[in-house]
């Protein structure tokens, strides 16, 4: 059972082009002082001071109820039933479950709601025209 050389259960996924990717989870009286950029999916029960990136079209960032966030997130997908204190860019989905907070502004392609939900700042549609204009002017501002 345990030294079975059997290749057909084995599987490489280096050979296929496919990489498994991590999930990781921050918990329930974690802090983080400092920026984190993450591939996957990102599940926070503490607390995230400094900016938030996936560097990947398909992450999720999922932020429970005891989650806070004090900066900018920048993802493909986030659910949100936590606090956020920043602005939220969003290239695929955002979902504001009934017990988020948000105080900022959200930059979103698809949103859903649910009562209960609170957001503190403007809802702003992107497409990929205006994708690519922000990013322009983030360049700008950061020279």
């Amino acid at each position: 059972m345990f030294n079975s050389k059997d290749n057909n259960t084995k599987s490489n996924n280096t050979s296929t082009g496919n990489t498994k990717k991590g999930h990781t989870l921050l918990g329930e009286g974690t802090t983080i002082n400092g920026d984190i950029s993450f591939s996957g999916m990102l599940i926070l029960d503490g607390t995230i001071t400094g900016s938030i990136t996936g560097s990947q079209n398909d992450d999720v960032l999922t932020i429970s109820e005891s989650g806070l966030i004090e900066g900018k997130i920048n993802v493909a997908n986030i659910v949100v039933n936590g606090k956020i204190k920043g602005d939220i860019s969003s290239s695929g989905k955002v979902e504001v479950a009934s017990k988020a907070n948000i105080e900022g502004n959200v930059y979103y392609r698809t949103i859903e709601m649910n009562t209960g939900s609170r957001i503190n700042g403007q809802l702003i549609y992107q497409d990929d025209k205006k994708n690519s204009k922000i990013a322009n002017i983030e360049d700008k501002k950061s020279k």
